[in-house]
Parts: C-alpha cells; structure tokens; sequence
C-alpha cells in the first residue's frame, strides 16, 4: 500500500496515464493532492504545471476542485465527484459513475456510464453497456451506447444512437434540435406546452403512438411528421421498434428509471428473484518463492482483491439484469390513458410476451465463474453468458 500528499495550486492539470485497477476521484476546497493506492507502484512527477499519476492498482484521489484533469486508461471501474473543470478521460474498463463535474469529454466506456449534474456539454464516443445522463447543461453527443439509454433534464442539443431502449425526457429549448436513434423502442415525455417539430419513423407501419391532447394518427400511418405548438425546436426519433410520445410523467418515469439508485427500489410482483451467485472457490495460495521474501505473500494478496472485484462486478451485471426483467415486465401490463379516447395498450418490443426462461442454476454460474477465474474468459464474456441463460 502506497499514501502520498503533496501540494498543488487550484488551476493547475493532472494527468493520469493509467490505473490498472478502480480509481475513485473526489474534489476538494485544499490546495493539495492525496493519493492512496493498495498496490505497490505510484509513480509521481511533478512539473511546473501540474503533475502526472501512474498506479499499478486502485487508486484513490482528494484534490483541489479547480484542477484541470487528463485521464488515459482505467482498467476498472471509475467515481467521480465534485470537480468544477471538465474532464477527458480516454477509456474506462468497468463502469462509469459522475456527480458534479464541469463537463465530460469521453472516448471509451467499456460498461454502464451513471451521471449526474454536468455544468457543461458531454461528449461520449462509446458505452458498452447502459448510459443514464440527469441534469446536463449544454450539448449531449453520444456517438454509441451498447444497451439501453435514459436522459432526462438536458439544457442543450441531443444527438445520440443506442442499441437498445431510448428514455428521454425533453424540455424542447428554441432553436435547438434532438436527434436520437434507438435499435428498439423509445419513449418520449414532452410537457403539455412543448413548442416542437417531431419527425418520428418507426420499425413498422403502426409503430408510433402519441398520447397528447387533440393529436391523432391514422391507422398504418407509417413515418409521421407532426407539429406541437408553434414548432420552435425540432426533434427528430428513428427506432428499430415503437416510439411513443407522451405528455404523462409520474409512471412513466417509474418505470423508465434504471441503474445502481434502481436497483430493488421498487417490488415488481410476479416477478422471481434471480437466486445469489455462490461463492467463488478460493485460489490456492501460491508458495515462498525462493530469494524474494513477501513477494507470494503480494501475489495472494493481489489476486484475492482481484477475485473478489470480479464476484461483485458480476453480482452487479446481474443486478441489472433482473431490474430490466422487471422493468419489461411492468412495462406489459402498463397502458396509456388518452384523453377523450380508449386506453391504448402499450407492448414494447411489438410482440407478445415471451415464456419466462427457467433461471439460471448455481452449477451454470459456478461454471462461468471458474471459467473467469482461469482467465479463458473476460467480464463482458461472462455477463453475455449469464445474459443469454437467462433467456435476455
């Protein structure tokens, strides 16, 4: 374990070159930087200017609010809080949790990306997994996002593709123009007096439904262009599946939330629990090397910390999987109340339910987790695996 503190001015730039393991970065009123690592390597240089960061293991960072901040690569999960400038990171392995930063300026994000309150524009070129973006004040750019996505409370232009769902919520602001591309379905909240242009082309002749008052679409309609109020803003929605506009918030928004502040806040009923993940057998400890004194005792130590990293992320990855079950779940007995009109069932996806697939045994698990601990697999393999037994 490695702990240093030394001084650092409020406007000067910190680079990180790299992190092999977590790195947690939080901002402070001190004109100091503290750095605590579990692992045996810190390397620190100091210029005039700033000063850059190497670490072989977790890393953990206090430092002045006001810095401007350079990151590499993180191999795994990265935290951030409380930083006024905006920062550059180049790729993150695991996931991605923001709260209060000056902006974001991303290439590669290997899992989930969850933040929260940017003072600036956001720039993403890649998600692996899920992206969730609350309360940004200017642009958002999403070049991919493997799964699903939810933006809610954006000050500025929204340009985004995802793989899967689209969950927005939209303030539509003159002048500005929202384009977003779903390869399956996206759900829109607009308020009542939203002023917008909407271009909206579904995966289908009857694929797009609008709940908004004194608004009706004919039968096998195809693409449709329509105009809410004096059309000030445009946006502009391609799904592979539906797309439902909609002016109603509260259960919309109940059931459109996901990610870690989701995760059992709701009791979906019906609806299983996915069983615990057994534990994962231990490694046998690897014996005195000869001539190096400590070094085994390291090497346990590392690969106990790592082993334990890979039975959470993989607790996490299913986690996620049964909120999305619940969540589609809901989402089939949910339906639509149009005002002065029948109630409008709405099914994403287009289809009928599918049979619920028998949940995955202890053995599978056990399998894939020692398939991971044999290094014959990575993560992202692993959630695949126990994604696709799960019937996802």
């Amino acid at each position: 374990m490695r702990y240093e503190t030394f001084n650092c001015s409020p406007g000067a730039t910190l680079q990180i070159t790299s992190v092999d393991g977590d790195l947690q970065i939080t901002g402070w009123d001190r004109p100091e930087i503290t750095a605590k690592t579990s692992g045996n390597t810190l390397e620190i240089q100091k210029g005039d200017d700033g000063c850059q960061i190497q670490c072989d293991d977790d890393l953990i960072l206090y430092l002045p609010c006001q810095v401007v901040l350079e990151i590499g690569a993180v191999g795994g999960d990265m935290d951030l809080r409380a930083l006024e400038k905006a920062v550059k990171i180049g790729s993150v392995g695991g996931d991605l949790q923001v709260n209060s930063v000056g902006g974001l300026e991303i290439s590669t994000i290997g899992g989930d990306l969850t933040s929260r309150s940017v003072q600036g524009s956001c720039q993403i070129d890649r998600v692996g997994g899920d992206a969730s973006l609350t309360n940004v004040s200017g642009d958002v750019q999403l070049g991919a996002i493997g799964a699903d996505l939810y933006i809610r409370d954006v000050g500025g232009a929204i340009t985004a593709h995802t793989g899967a769902d689209a969950i927005l919520f939209i303030h539509p602001l003159t002048g500005l123009k929202y384009s977003i591309i779903a390869g399956s379905d996206i759900l829109l909240r607009l308020p009542l007096d939203a002023s917008v242009d909407l271009n909206l082309t579904g995966g289908g002749m009857d694929a797009v439904r609008v709940d908004f008052p004194d608004v009706e679409l004919g039968e096998m309609h195809g693409p449709c262009h329509l105009t809410l109020g004096q059309g000030e803003a445009e946006i502009n929605l391609t799904a592979g599946a539906e797309i439902v506009v909609t002016h109603r918030a509260e259960e919309w928004q109940s059931m459109a939330e996901f990610g870690p502040d989701a995760w059992n806040s709701r009791d979906f009923p019906g609806v299983p629990p996915i069983p615990p993940i057994p534990p994962i057998p231990p490694i046998p400890p690897i014996p005195p090397i000869p001539g190096m004194p400590g070094l085994s005792e390291k090497i346990n130590e590392r690969l106990g910390r790592r082993m334990e990293d890979v039975g959470r992320r993989t607790e996490a990855a299913m986690r996620r999987a049964e909120q999305k079950i619940r969540a589609a779940e809901q989402r089939q007995r949910f339906s639509v109340a149009s005002g002065g009109r029948k109630n409008v069932n709405i099914n994403f996806g287009g289809q009928p339910a599918a049979p619920q697939a028998e949940p995955v045994s202890d053995e599978e698990r056990l399998t894939i987790l020692k398939m991971l601990q044999e290094k014959k697999i990575s993560l992202q393999d692993a959630e695949k695996l126990l994604a696709a037994l799960e019937g996802k």
